[in-house]
């Protein structure tokens, strides 16, 4: 369960993640609303027309979210077409394999400390949707066909 003081943070972020340029490209949407649980769909600038939902969920805003690239009508996890091709992405094993996420750090206990430890942010939220972003849109290859 989050704190009042995280799911304050995170609405206030979410109001101030429309501002942001990148959002035009962007469909967001609040999950539960007594959970820090987001769902975004956005696309490569190499593919625009490949749109991909990406669900963040943190149990603690402070430490990386789960990043989950979800099925756009089933909501599946377990979908590997839900899933691009970028660097750090392994899509048939349903994980994001970077510093910024919950299952990178799960699977690489050595990232608690030193360069791929999570940085604390400001904004954990536009924090990890930049980066995601960023990487769609300079290493994208493509979507998973398994």
């Amino acid at each position: 369960m989050a704190s009042e003081l995280d799911l304050m943070l995170f609405n206030q972020h979410l109001e101030e993640l429309q501002a942001l340029p990148q959002a035009d490209r962007w469909t967001i949407k609040r999950g539960d609303t007594a959970a820090l649980d987001v769902s975004v769909d956005l696309s490569s600038r190499k593919a625009p027309q490949e749109l991909y939902r990406v669900r963040l969920r943190w149990t603690d805003y402070s430490k990386p979210p789960s990043v989950k690239f979800v099925g756009m009508t089933t909501g599946s996890e377990a979908e590997p077409r839900a899933w691009p091709n970028f660097d750090g992405s392994r899509p048939t094993s349903f994980f994001v394999c970077l510093p910024i996420t919950k299952e990178g750090h799960d699977h690489h206990g050595e990232w608690a400390t030193g360069a791929n430890a999570y940085r604390t942010v400001d904004d954990p939220l536009e924090y990890v949707l930049l980066n995601l972003q960023s990487l769609l849109d300079n290493t994208y290859t493509g979507r998973c066909n398994q």
